[in-house]
């Protein structure tokens, strides 16, 4: 896990990018402490550093072919880099024992074909010096960001927009239609382009190819999702099969790994695979919010219970080495004004903070840490996707969860207009919104190329702002293309959410935690009146921006409720 970036000018005469690349690269140092380089070709410019876990000592980069025409800067983990490395052997003679070396030999080898051979995760960006074209691709999930600006003959990316934006002559711009899409669709928002304007991420699944005469974006694998398989022993035990192999390939690296545990299924499945498989007692770490066991979980839409009761519990039954992370309202403040710096895209959940803490913790001992993140998306696993209101139509899906309160001279119908946008992406993609089992396939295809990629965002903003990889064992590739051909009546099945993930994983972990319902990450519920004199504050600073965007009299009301907020009001300001 690393920072990557770089700067391609297309000048005729000679540009020194030095001052600029050496920006960049302090921009990025929070991801890759470990070691940094810089690496220059006539008018290009290629930075990484480095969070060193595979081949500790030998895989610096950027990387350089053996006749020095190519050069790979990378960011991710290609977990089946061994079996492909001997694969490769009879056309390559290789210098190290990374991952990086890999994925640039099979470039070398098969083209961008090498992309549906990968298994993890991963963004980089490869040079060739010969032909003056790079290429750059990004994972098929989006867990590893890329984000670049091509304008007046000069290619700039980055694995942060922060690092680009402080190389500009001038002061950054709003993206407006970003910024609209934040606060009416918080959760699909940022997947395609931060908040500031001319910066553009590159898509999950996507690859692109640049020159001074040539610029293309295209896709190299979607998301196509089926409903081939059924409920019977064979699928049960295949996809058992598949969820303890995909766990253990994302454990492969030369530094110690722990894993965050709530106490829910996907994380408490796991620890307890990952804690069978390493050699020495697993270190867990769980948040833990003030006053949490007497929050009123009743009406809340994603949190069903206090976590750390579960959490205890499954950790003394897993026998691993159990670590609970206070989180105070003192800390509230600076924790929001530390999540606001980190992510590009601006903070969407308020369980964003709890990510921040659990980062912050676990990285005081760890450079490593396995999440659950993305189990819930690919298998049919949020309950609201099993009410027909929420699914008749993206609009439904959105206003379940947002309250959208725009100035409406900017956007007259918001429904409308994001309801548009989504309904076209899922068709485009072959998926209709017609009957009950069409609507469980669009509105999953949607979770996956929106709700998804932002969660996803979010986990390596927070994760890497404190030098800890963030490993996502349910995007295992094998694991995925068995998941995205499951029946959705198989992921919901008399009345449960993951049905199939569940039965699958009978034996696997202890059988409270295997039924145990779905609830998100805590949040601290008596926080309202800290977001109120928050808010307060920002709009005598900041009143004519926002008003720009805001409905301010719902704002300034919102401001004045007595407290305790509602779960949606708190949310609601909470984005401001």
């Amino acid at each position: 896990m690393c920072g990557i970036a770089g700067i391609l000018n297309f000048c005729p005469t000679f540009i020194d990018l030095s001052d600029r690349a050496c920006v960049m690269r302090d921009k990025l140092i929070h991801r890759g402490p470990d070691d940094n380089n810089i690496s220059y070709y006539n008018n290009v410019a290629l930075v990484h550093t480095r969070l060193a876990l595979i081949d500790v000592s030998g895989g610096q980069q950027p990387f350089k072919s053996p006749d020095l025409r190519y050069t790979i800067t990378y960011n991710g983990e290609v977990y089946n880099y061994k079996s492909l490395r001997k694969e490769l052997e009879d056309y390559w003679n290789f210098t190290t024992h990374s991952d990086t070396e890999v994925i640039l030999a099979a470039y070398l080898h098969w083209g961008k074909d090498c992309l549906t051979r990968f298994n993890g995760m991963f963004s980089f960006f490869i040079w060739d010096n010969d032909k003056q074209q790079g290429f750059a691709a990004r994972d098929l999930l989006g867990i590893k960001p890329f984000v670049y600006q091509y304008r007046s003959n000069e290619f700039i990316f980055a694995s942060e927009a922060k690092a680009i934006i402080a190389i500009q002559p001038d002061a950054p711009i709003a993206n407006v239609s970003a910024i609209v899409e934040y606060l009416a669709c918080p959760y699909f928002s940022g997947v395609e382009e931060p908040m500031f304007d001319g910066l553009k991420y590159l898509l999950p699944g996507h690859y692109l190819v640049i020159s001074k005469n040539d610029f293309t974006v295209a896709s190299w694998q979607d998301y196509e999702l089926s409903d081939e398989l059924t409920d019977t022993q064979q699928t049960t035990e295949q996809l058992a099969k598949l969820l303890i192999e995909g766990i253990q390939s994302t454990m492969i690296a030369d530094v110690p790994i722990a894993t965050y545990l709530s106490g829910g299924f996907d994380s408490t499945l796991i620890t307890s695979i990952a804690s069978k498989n390493t050699n020495k007692t697993l270190d867990t770490y769980t948040i833990q919010f003030i006053n949490q066991e007497a929050y009123c979980y009743q009406n809340s839409l994603i949190i069903n219970s206090d976590d750390t009761p579960y959490a205890i519990r499954a950790a003394k039954e897993l026998n691993v080495n159990h670590n609970i992370v206070n989180v105070s309202h003192e800390s509230l403040e600076e924790s929001l004004k530390n999540i606001a710096i980190n992510n590009d895209t601006l903070p969407a959940w308020e369980q964003e903070i709890a990510q921040h803490h659990l980062a912050k913790e676990a990285s005081q001992l760890y450079k490593v840490v396995l999440v659950g993140d993305a189990a819930d998306e690919t298998h049919y696993g949020y309950q609201f996707l099993l009410d027909d209101e929420a699914t008749q139509s993206p609009s439904g899906i959105i206003q379940r969860f947002t309250l959208p309160q725009i100035n409406k001279s900017l956007l007259p119908d918001v429904m409308s207009y994001f309801n548009e946008k989504y309904t076209n992406l899922t068709t485009n993609a072959g998926h209709r919104w017609d009957t009950p089992s069409n609507r469980y396939l669009a509105t999953t295809y949607l979770i996956i190329k929106r709700w998804l990629p932002r969660l996803l965002q979010n986990g390596d903003a927070h994760s890497m702002s404190h030098s800890l990889e963030a490993r996502v064992p349910f995007a295992d590739i094998n694991l995925l293309n068995f998941a995205k051909r499951v029946n959705p009546k198989c992921g919901y099945k008399q009345g449960n959410e993951k049905y199939l993930l569940r039965k699958s994983s009978h034996g696997l972990l202890p059988e409270v935690f295997r039924t145990r319902k779905k609830s998100a990450l805590p949040k601290d519920q008596e926080t309202g009146s800290i977001y109120q004199r928050i808010a307060s504050e920002q709009i005598k600073i900041s009143k004519t921006f926002l008003s720009h965007f805001l409905d301010m009299e719902v704002i300034h009301k919102l401001c004045k409720t007595p407290s305790p907020l509602r779960e949606d009001e708190r949310s609601l300001l909470f984005k401001q």
